[in-house]
């Protein structure tokens, strides 16, 4: 809020991922246009049907200054396929 007490909301564009590289038995993903500094979380399911809000975390940090964030997940070798979502907090 400024001064003359006007608030002024900002659309920001969401947040890409761009890059998924599989390594041995860990997946990475990486991504850009994240709004600098704000906190977001990776959630993780093998049941895509199931609801978001009961999809565990299994990550969470802060876009770098850049808007950019990666993320590195060991595989469950016992899953025959893994969902993931970003979420911002």
């Amino acid at each position: 809020m400024t001064t003359d007490g006007v608030l002024q909301v900002v659309a920001a564009a969401k947040p890409q991922i761009a890059g998924i590289m599989l390594s041995g038995n860990n997946l990475a993903l990486s991504g850009s246009n994240g709004i600098p500094g704000w906190n977001y979380l990776m959630l993780a399911s093998t049941n895509l049907a199931l609801p978001a809000a009961q999809w565990p975390v299994v990550a969470t940090n802060a876009f770098d200054s850049n808007g950019n964030f990666s993320f590195t997940n060991a595989l469950d070798s016992g899953a025959s396929r893994q969902f993931y979502l970003l979420k911002l907090q």
